[in-house]
C-alpha cells in the first residue's frame, strides 16, 4: 500500500558496470536495467568466457563499507549495486571442487588454476617451502615453456612474483625444478599444479578473521571439508560437514553447533550439540561469513538442489534477521551435468604475466593429446595489465618512469603476505584439535592449544594501509607470529583486488546516473516550456527548477526514520483494531458464540461504554 510504484521509464533505464577477470585482462562493460536479475548478468559473463561448467564460479563486489558480497542471482543487480561506486564486479571461484581433475573441460580447470595462482601469491594457499617451490615451477613451465639456456639466463625467475616471501634461494630451486619439467605443455603443467594444490589443507580457503574466547586472533576458513580454524602456522580445528548440525549468527557472533558424542567407547553413543562461537569485527562481516558457510554446506552436502531448505538467522526483537535461499545446482548435479557436455574443447588464449617472455616451443606438442587443444599463451600489452601482481620489484622500478601516476600505483602495489615453510600441514603426525568450548549460550570458541610460543603482534600491512578483515577493512590489524623462523604464522594478505580502482575516471554510481538522467530530462523539459509560440524564449521563467536540486542534496533516509514510521503505522493500526472490536462487541447485536464469549470476558469495560454514551448524549443536547 505504501510502496512507490516504478514508472515504465525507470524500468527501461540502462545502467553500466565493469567486470574484471582472473587473468587481469581488459575489463568489459555490461549494461543492465532496473529489473535485471543477477543470474542474467552472470550468464552474460560466462558466455563471454565460453564457460559451460559455471556452477563453481560467481561475481563478487565490495560495497561502500568495504564489505565483500557475492552477487545474488535471485535478486536484481540494481538493488545489490545501489550505492556502489565504482560499479565493479570480479569474476572469481566461489566453490573449489574437491577433485579439480573431475572438471570436464580444460577451460574450467584453467580458470581454477588462475584463481589458485592468485591465492598462492596472496598467501591464502598456505604450504611448505618445498610445496611452494614445486607450485611455482609449474607456473613458470606454463608461462614460458621448456627451459632454454639461451632464452632463460641466470636470474630469470626473479622477474616472476609468484610467492609471498620469494627469495633468491627459492628462485634457484624453482629454476632447477623448471629444468626437469621439459616437455610439459601448459595444460599438463596446470593439471600438475591443481593436483598438488588440491591436497593442501588451505585449498579453497577464503580466510575470515575472527577472535576466540581470550580475544586472540584466528583465521576461519570454509571449504568442501567443513569449517576450519588456523592459528600460528597450523590448522587447529576442523568441523566436518557431517558433524555440523546448525550454523547461525547473532550480531557479531558466528556460531557453529557441532554434534559431540557423550561416550567415546560406546557404539551407540548419544550425541549432543555443542556450540562453538567466534567473534567477528563487524556485523556485516559476520553476516557475510554466515552466508558463505551455509552456501558452501548446501553445495557440497545436498543430493539435490530441489531439497534445499530456506534458512534464517540473526533475528532479534528489533530486526528481522537474514534469510538465505540456495540457488543453482549442488556439486553432485554439477558433476552429473559435466558428464553430458558434448561440445568439443573450446580454444582459448592463455595470458602471460610477463609479456616480454616469449613461450618456447614444447618438444611434446606433436603428441596427439587433448592437452594440446588450447592456444599457446599470448602476451598481454603493457597498457592492459593494470592489475598485474606478478612483476618483481626490479621490473616494477624500470616501468615506473613510463607509467602514469595511477598506473604506477596499481602496478607497484606490493603484497605483505607470508609463505609457510617446513612441514606446516602435510607432514603433521597428529591433528592439533583444540579444547571444546563450554555449553554456555553460544560462547566464544575455547582457547586453542598449540606447541609454539607466541611473540608480539606485528602489522601485516604497510603504515597507513588498511587491511581487509572478513571482506571488510579495519582501522588497524595485527597478526600473530611464532618464535620459530622456519614456521611463520598463517598471514594471508587479504588486500582485496576486488576493490582496486580503475586507472580511468571512476564510473558514477547508480544514484548518480539517476540524478544525471533526471537533470537532463528536466533541462529538456524546461527549455521546451520556455520557448514561446513564435520561437522566442521567454525571460520570465527560471533557468532551472530548484526542486530537484534540493531533493538531490537531501541525505538518504536513515534506518531510524524508517523504524519510527513502521512503529507509528503499527500503533495506529492497533488502536483502530481495538476501536472496531469495542464497537462490534458493545454496540451491535450480532449473535455469535465468539462475540458472546468476548462480551463476557470484557464486562469490566461496561463503565467505559456508559461514559461514552453519557458524553455523546451531553454533546447532542448542547447542539439541540
Amino acid at each position: 500500500m505504501f510502496r512507490k510504484r516504478s514508472t515504465k521509464g525507470e524500468v527501461q533505464t540502462e545502467y553500466s558496470c565493469s567486470i574484471r577477470f582472473l587473468d587481469d585482462s581488459e575489463p568489459i562493460q555490461l549494461n543492465f536495467k532496473k529489473d535485471t536479475l543477477g543470474q542474467w548478468l552472470f550468464d552474460r559473463v560466462c558466455e563471454k568466457l565460453s564457460l559451460v561448467e559455471k556452477d563453481y564460479f560467481g561475481l563478487r563486489y565490495v560495497d561502500a563499507e568495504k564489505q565483500r558480497h557475492w552477487l545474488d542471482p535471485l535478486k536484481t543487480v540494481y538493488k545489490q549495486l545501489k550505492g556502489v561506486n565504482p560499479m565493479v564486479l570480479c569474476f572469481r571461484v566461489k566453490f573449489y571442487p574437491e577433485d579439480p581433475m573431475k572438471l570436464h573441460e580444460e577451460i574450467t580447470r584453467y580458470y581454477l588454476y588462475l584463481q589458485l595462482r592468485r591465492d598462492l601469491h596472496h598467501g591464502r594457499l598456505l604450504c611448505s617451502p618445498q610445496d611452494a617451490v614445486h607450485l611455482a615451477s609449474y607456473i613458470v613451465q606454463s608461462e614460458v615453456g621448456d627451459y632454454d639456456p639461451q632464452d632463460h639466463p641466470p636470474g630469470y625467475i626473479t622477474a616472476f612474483k609468484m610467492l609471498p616471501k620469494q627469495n633468491s634461494k627459492m628462485e634457484d630451486q624453482i629454476q632447477e625444478l623448471h629444468k626437469t619439467l621439459k616437455g610439459q605443455v601448459p595444460a599438463e603443467a596446470e593439471s600438475n599444479f591443481l593436483k598438488k594444490a588440491s591436497v593442501l589443507d588451505t585449498f579453497g580457503v577464503d580466510p575470515h578473521q575472527v577472535k576466540d574466547q581470550r580475544g586472540d586472533q584466528l583465521y576461519l576458513g570454509v571449504t568442501h571439508q567443513g569449517i576450519m580454524t588456523f592459528r600460528g602456522s597450523r590448522r587447529t580445528q576442523l568441523h566436518k560437514w557431517n558433524q555440523i548440525r546448525r550454523i547461525a549468527y547473532e550480531a557479531k557472533m558466528f556460531i557453529v553447533h557441532v554434534n559431540v558424542a557423550e561416550e567415546e567407547d560406546a557404539a551407540n553413543a548419544k550425541k549432543k550439540q555443542q556450540p562453538h562461537g567466534y567473534k567477528c569485527l563487524t556485523v556485516g562481516a559476520c553476516k557475510y561469513l554466515w552466508r558463505c558457510a551455509v552456501e558452501q554446506q548446501l553445495f557440497f552436502t545436498l543430493a539435490s538442489s530441489c531439497n534445499a531448505p530456506k534458512l534464517k538467522s540473526g533475528g532479534t526483537l528489533f530486526s528481522r534477521g537474514s534469510k538465505f535461499r540456495f540457488s543453482g545446482r549442488c556439486q553432485i548435479e554439477a558433476l552429473s551435468a559435466s558428464e553430458n557436455i558434448k561440445r568439443s574443447e573450446p580454444k582459448f588464449p592463455r595470458t602471460n604475466s610477463l609479456p616480454n617472455f616469449s613461450r618456447n616451443k614444447h618438444t611434446s606438442e606433436s603428441k596427439s593429446s587433448t592437452l594440446n587443444t588450447s592456444i599457446m599463451s599470448e602476451p598481454v600489452p603493457e597498457d592492459r595489465r593494470r592489475y598485474n601482481v606478478y612483476l618483481a620489484p626490479s621490473r616494477r622500478a624500470q616501468g615506473m618512469a613510463e607509467e602514469t601516476p595511477n598506473q604506477s600505483f596499481e602496478i607497484t602495489r606490493t603484497e605483505a603476505a607470508v609463505d609457510v615453510p617446513g612441514n606446516a600441514f602435510g607432514a603433521q603426525t597428529s591433528s592439533p584439535i583444540v579444547q571444546e568450548s563450554p555449553v554456555l549460550q553460544a560462547p566464544l570458541a575455547a582457547e586453542e592449544k598449540f606447541d609454539m610460543q607466541k611473540v608480539q603482534a606485528v602489522s601485516a600491512s604497510a603504515p597507513g594501509q588498511k587491511t581487509p578483515v572478513n571482506g571488510s577493512v579495519p582501522v588497524d590489524s595485527s597478526f600473530l607470529e611464532t618464535s620459530i623462523d622456519s614456521m611463520p604464522s598463517y598471514q594471508p594478505n587479504m588486500t582485496m583486488d576486488d576493490e582496486e580502482e580503475d586507472e580511468r575516471t571512476p564510473k558514477p554510481s547508480l544514484d548518480e546516473q539517476i540524478k544525471q538522467l533526471e537533470e537532463q530530462y528536466e533541462k529538456i523539459t524546461s527549455d521546451q516550456n520556455h520557448i514561446a509560440p513564435g520561437g522566442k524564449v521567454g525571460g520570465a521563467a527560471p533557468k532551472a527548477n530548484p526542486a530537484p536540486t534540493s531533493s538531490s542534496k537531501s541525505p538518504p533516509k536513515s534506518m531510524c526514520a524508517t523504524c519510527c514510521k513502521v512503529l507509528t503505522y503499527s500503533i495506529l493500526f492497533a488502536v483502530l483494531l481495538m476501536v472496531v472490536t469495542f464497537v462490534v462487541l458493545f454496540y451491535t447485536k450480532f449473535d455469535h458464540p465468539l462475540l458472546d464469549e468476548g462480551r463476557k470476558q470484557l464486562q469490566f469495560l461496561e463503565p467505559v461504554k456508559h461514559y461514552i454514551d453519557d458524553s455523546v448524549e451531553a454533546i447532542a443536547n448542547k447542539f439541540k
